[in-house]
């Protein structure tokens, strides 16, 4: 007699075999499982993806080294620079998060040369124009320059923010002040001085906050302007000659030897009725590298590891560019000139080797 296992009993041995409605329902919770998973995998709110960043400005911008005037001599010719430096500007920004970012900046400037300073003609006074890349001088960290264009002599710019929070510092812009293309006119000085009321308020737009918002900033402080003074130089091309030096002298790196004196021949000096006045130099030269304040040795058969230095009296090296002026003379109001004393001597970069040594460094001469 055969026996039949009753329903719901298996044999020993036997596995039950799960039946096509339990498969299906294994299958339905793995696919609501796998469901539910997407859809809870955690998003960010609305809230934490937005990040911004605000930003004030110090007030006002400043000039640096701030002139206490400019003198515009008459030989200037037609959009001659009158005036090299900085143009700067403190300012704070918040942001939420890495990445924020702002747009809008501008540093002011441009080809058509409008004037910042004029009388009756748009071609009289002065105009500012970049002479650099703009940068940031910072006192807490946190934020860069972003989106740097230039056109025409005029820089455009954004801010990111590097890290959330606060930073601070100072935006730094190379400029020159640039004469007109015709006479300045006599009024001037009394008029319109740089940085009054009469003159552009947009010396610097500095971005404020998301949107576009901006602000225009003009100068802390008025700057005279005087028609006149001025000298000549003669001759105009100064030539030195350094002496031999022995490789010893300069056999590692940061070593000096061969100073040389000599002044800038300033001449037939114009006297101004505000008084003396002081006459600075710009330079501009290729640099060895490395060695920002060092002029590249370009001599044929030219020894090794070595450059020039130019340095004042005191040993202080002159600046590359024309926002690094140093004095190098005054004018007394009879018109009377007093030149300062300045060192040229042969720097080396690392041990030198032996060879010629020619450099070479042009000047702009303004007056303040």
């Amino acid at each position: 007699m055969t026996r039949r296992a009753a329903p719901g009993s298996r044999r020993p041995g036997m596995r039950s075999r799960p039946s096509v409605a339990s498969v299906a329902w294994v299958a339905w919770v793995a696919w609501v499982a796998l469901e539910l998973g997407v859809v809870l995998w955690p998003i960010p709110s609305a809230h934490a993806a937005t990040r911004t960043m605000h930003c004030a400005p110090g007030g006002f911008a400043l000039l640096a080294p701030a002139p206490a005037r400019i003198i515009v001599p008459a030989s200037t010719g037609a959009q001659a620079a009158v005036w090299s430096g900085m143009l700067t500007l403190g300012f704070s920004c918040t942001s939420s998060a890495r990445g924020a970012s702002l747009g809008g900046g501008r540093v002011v400037g441009g080809s058509s040369l409008a004037a910042l300073v004029s009388t009756a003609r748009s071609a009289d006074g002065l105009s500012i124009v970049s002479t650099g890349t703009p940068s940031l001088s910072l006192s807490t960290p946190g934020c860069a320059l972003s989106s740097l264009t230039e056109k025409a002599r005029r820089w455009t710019f954004g801010l990111k923010a590097t890290a959330a929070g606060t930073c601070a510092g100072t935006l730094l812009a190379p400029v020159e002040f640039v004469r007109g293309s015709t006479a300045l006119g006599a009024d001037i000085a009394a008029s319109f001085p740089l940085g009054s009321t009469s003159s552009a308020a947009n010396w610097m737009v500095f971005p404020t906050a998301p949107g576009g918002l901006s602000s225009s900033l003009g100068l802390s402080a008025a700057v005279p302007l005087v028609s006149g003074g001025g000298c000549t130089v003669s001759p105009t091309a100064l030539t030195l000659t350094l002496p031999q030096v022995s490789m010893s002298a300069l056999s590692a790196p940061g070593q000096t030897a061969g100073a040389t004196a000599f002044r800038f021949p300033l001449q037939t000096c114009l006297a101004v009725a505000s008084g003396s006045y002081a006459v600075y130099a710009s330079w501009s030269f290729t640099a060895a590298a490395g060695y920002p304040t060092v002029i590249a040795n370009t001599a044929a058969g030219a020894a090794g590891k070595v450059g020039v230095q130019i340095t004042d009296a005191a040993g202080i090296p002159v600046g590359n560019g024309l926002s690094s002026a140093s004095q190098v003379g005054s004018v007394t109001p009879s018109g009377a000139a007093d030149a300062q004393t300045f060192l040229a001597r042969y720097y080396a970069t690392g041990a030198a080797t032996p060879g010629a040594v020619s450099a070479t460094a042009t000047y702009t001469l303004t007056y303040q």
